[in-house]
């Protein structure tokens, strides 16, 4: 019975310690390795490892069950090795898993990346392009810069007119009728003349210098080019548009003014600060039309014709139209042809007094244009403003040509007749050359006059002393500089703008 109990004892015990082994066999196993795949060149996540560990306790605590079982060594084994595979299985599992979140995320990051890039493209692009943007910067006088003013005891004008002198004389004789193109250059140097004598009466130390540029010898280009004008200390120019762009460069250059005394036109003249423009460009005259009628009938639309296949009726068209604030002025009707009477019917207000702007300048077309007006019309008034070409319009003079119509036409000049000046040019005229001088002669006259008077008192660089215009014969010319929306300089424009009224024949000014 002992020996029995004994030998039970004695089974349970080797049975018990043979367990233990495998126990401890496999765990040693199972923390070698842990210890292995801590260390394993491309460790899995957190999340695997949980995972691996708890499928080991359940296999742990699968073997515990079974350790209660008799288990050969052989199934022992292979139970083993099945786990080994499941396990390697899962560790592949997350392995690919893991690789496959962090392929996403990479991908994700290089399109918020690239997404970035072209924001930030855009926005730079956007910078860029508003910085490029004119910026309107509102400048003064006083920023201008010129070269300093030379005082001096003894000056030298230049003057520039097309007086055709080699078509005036034939065979030694001065011919009978003076060419129509030589008029208004012939006039303007007379004034000249006129003044010059009476500057030297004055004791002005002044030397004039008159150039025909209508010669091949004295074209504008030759005197540039033979610098003939390179002791100039002033520059008058009574010369067409085609001449003033090289008249004002080589004035620029040399640091003189150049003073266009007969053009209106700019000719596309930019960052020159010594060249003058004296009689006022059509731009100027549609502006003051504009603001005039902005004063005077505030709310009320004025009817404006023009015409767009001659570039100089659509320019005055478009100075009327182009602002988006002047627009609201006007009513337009297209009038390349006459406009008939229901055209204008349509358009107006019988019952008032109707204001009409006529954006042409052929003086001739203008002039058909009015007689629609007086004669489908005849008892309706109209307020009409023409163009600053209108002033030699013969018609709107004549007694009773309009009596409907009150026409006013802007003008850069005015003579008075009762103007002390005026008188003495009449008189000085008459005795040299006979007969009313025409109004070039009084430009000539003054312009020679106002500006022989700037050099004496203020030197060769005038320009911030424009305001001193009492001198002026005739105009108190209103002479500032011009601007580009950027704030940069163009020229010197004259802007003082009067209106010459013709109401029933009967010649009013304003």
């Amino acid at each position: 019975m002992i020996k029995s109990k004994f030998i039970a004892v004695l089974l349970l015990t080797v049975f018990a310690v043979g367990y233990a082994g495998d126990a401890e066999a496999q765990f040693w196993k199972r923390k070698k390795h842990t210890h292995k795949s801590k260390n394993h060149k491309k460790k899995t996540s957190e999340q695997s490892d949980e995972a691996t560990n708890e499928e080991d306790r359940r296999s742990d605590d699968g073997k515990n069950v079974q350790g209660t079982h008799d288990l050969t060594k052989k199934e022992r084994k292979e139970l083993k090795k099945k786990e080994k595979k499941e396990r390697k299985e899962r560790e592949k599992k997350a392995k690919k898993e893991k690789e496959e979140k962090e392929k996403k995320e990479r991908k994700e990051k290089k399109e918020q990346a690239a997404k970035t890039k072209k924001s930030g493209r855009k926005g730079k692009k956007t910078a860029t392009a508003t910085t490029k943007e004119p910026v309107m910067v509102i400048r003064k006088w006083s920023d201008i810069e010129y070269a300093p003013s030379q005082r001096k005891s003894h000056y030298r004008i230049d003057v520039l007119a097309p007086l055709y002198l080699d078509e005036l004389v034939k065979n030694g004789y001065a011919v009978k009728d003076i060419p129509e193109k030589a008029v208004a250059g012939l006039n303007f140097y007379k004034g000249v003349q006129i003044a010059a004598d009476s500057l030297r009466k004055a004791n002005f130390d002044i030397d004039i210098f008159i150039h025909d540029v209508s010669s091949l010898l004295e074209s504008t280009d030759m005197l540039v080019r033979k610098k003939l004008l390179d002791s100039s200390d002033l520059i008058i120019g009574a010369v067409a548009s085609k001449d003033v762009p090289v008249l004002a460069a080589y004035a620029k250059g040399r640091q003189v003014n150049f003073i266009s005394a007969m053009s209106p036109a700019d000719g596309g003249i930019k960052d020159n600060q010594y060249f003058t423009l004296l009689q006022p460009s059509l731009k100027s005259h549609c502006e003051w039309i504009a603001a005039d009628l902005e004063k005077k009938y505030s709310g009320r639309k004025a009817l404006l014709l023009y015409r767009s296949y001659l570039p100089a009726d659509l320019n005055a068209y478009k100075y009327f139209t182009d602002d988006t604030t002047n627009r609201r002025l006007y009513s337009s009707l297209l009038c390349n042809s006459l406009p008939k009477k229901e055209n204008i019917a349509v358009m107006i207000d019988t019952t008032k007094i109707n204001t009409v702007v006529v954006a042409v300048l052929d003086n001739v077309y203008a002039d058909s244009i009015l007689r629609i007006f007086k004669r489908d019309f005849p008892n309706v008034r109209f307020e009409i403003y023409g163009m600053p070409s209108w002033s030699s319009m013969a018609s709107i003079s004549k007694a009773s040509t309009y009596p409907n119509l009150s026409i006013n036409v802007t003008q850069p000049f005015t003579f008075d007749a009762a103007n002390p000046s005026v008188q003495y040019v009449d008189r000085v005229f008459k005795k040299e050359y006979g007969g009313r001088p025409q109004e070039m002669v009084y430009r000539g006259y003054e312009t020679m006059f106002w500006y022989a008077n700037m050099l004496m008192r203020h030197g060769t660089i005038f320009n911030k002393q424009y305001n001193d215009n009492e001198i002026a014969p005739f105009t108190r010319f209103e002479i500032a500089p011009q601007w580009d929306a950027s704030g940069n300089v163009l020229y010197m424009e004259n802007k003082h703008i009067f209106v010459h009224k013709y109401e029933s024949a009967n010649f009013d000014r304003k």
